[in-house]
């Protein structure tokens, strides 16, 4: 469930490395989800540079940079791979966030591969560049002799007060925390009605850009749509006019693409409690398929769990009993390092 400029920009640098080269390569997938310091899904963008190389089939890919955007944590490039071609090869990437306050440098080494590969598993702690300058965050110019980059990932005493910054947001994220536990925990009383899992009217077929809302959302900043369990963005990928949703050219819902809507409208809900950000108990192994909430979701579909920061769909990638999750999709069923979270109501 990648959105569709994810995947224009996976074309791209697939497309430009094998129409540089005198043969076409063999490409290798590198998809996974990338997080920020505070455990937030990272969006922003990568800007992903190379060296000139020879490729493993001897075709010659030309230094080149190119960038591609990473949103709500979702990451999926083509590359050449660089352990099979000429001696010095690598790419760097540098990530750069949307609110320009998170940036830092890696250096992958890239192997063949048919399945995808995590961004760990290409990875360098530290790389020799053969006879090129590196480009971005942490590297330094060489000569003839070579590149070489720094040491990463860096510590946190390498940087001037970052410390003393980290424990300031983490002080804040605390006393925010207990906020908003305390009030989940005694409830609270709105004359706001909520909409979950509300699906637009308006047919999926790849040319229709007009899907319309049963209520205006109110405010309009209330709502959440998303597309293929992706969040998508009001004034980018789609605009809202009362109650009718227009997508832009480049977010146009496909044949079989499955749209979803959370909102707010005027009326009454009495008490309610909220829980957010919570963590389901249970192991995430790959083989466990049921897991728990604190608190039973009343209702039901305000229930929005997320894993790797993609929504995940009740009823058809999970069950829901009381308080109990149950995946019924083996296929998204967490595995060993996901990351689930779940917000509702009850």
């Amino acid at each position: 469930m990648v959105k569709l400029r994810h995947l224009l920009s996976a074309i791209f640098i697939s497309s430009t490395l094998i129409t540089t080269c005198a043969v076409a390569q063999s490409l290798t997938q590198i998809r996974d989800t990338v997080y920020n310091a505070n455990g937030t899904p990272f969006t922003g963008t990568v800007v992903i540079t190379w060296n000139g190389f020879t490729g493993p089939s001897g075709g010659t890919v030309s230094p080149l940079s190119t960038s591609a955007k990473i949103y709500n944590g979702a990451l999926s490039v083509l590359l050449v791979p660089t352990t099979t071609a000429s001696a010095g090869t690598y790419y760097q990437a540098v990530y750069n966030s949307n609110d320009g306050l998170v940036t830092w440098a890696e250096i992958w080494q890239v192997p063949p591969s048919t399945t995808p590969l995590t961004v760990s598993q290409v990875r360098q702690s530290s790389t020799q560049g053969g006879g090129g300058s590196g480009n971005g965050g942490g590297g330094s110019t060489g000569g003839s002799g070579g590149t070489q980059y720094a040491t990463l990932p860096i510590s946190i005493s390498d940087v001037t007060n970052l410390s003393a910054d980290l424990a300031s947001i983490n002080s804040s994220l605390n006393s925010l925390s207990t906020q908003v536990t305390n009030l989940g925990a005694s409830g609270s009383t709105t004359n706001a009605a909520f909409i979950d899992a509300e699906t637009p009217g308006g047919s999926a077929n790849g040319s229709n850009t007009s899907f319309a809302l049963a209520h205006t959302p109110a405010p309009s900043t209330s709502l959440t749509l998303y597309r293929n369990g992706l969040i998508q963005s009001n004034g980018i990928d789609f605009t809202l006019v009362g109650t009718a949703i227009t997508f832009s050219a480049g977010s146009i819902p496909q044949t079989g693409d499955i749209l979803l809507a959370y909102y707010r409208m005027a009326g009454t809900s009495g008490t309610v409690s909220f829980a957010d950000a919570e963590v389901p108990g249970g192991v995430a192994n790959g083989v466990n398929l049921a897991f728990s909430l604190a608190a039973a979701p009343n209702p039901a579909s305000s229930l929005q769990l997320y894993k790797n920061g993609v929504l995940l769909q009740l009823n058809g990638d999970f069950t829901l009993s009381g308080s109990t999750i149950t995946f019924v999709n083996t296929a998204v069923a967490p595995q060993s390092g996901d990351k689930l979270i779940a917000n509702y109501r009850h």
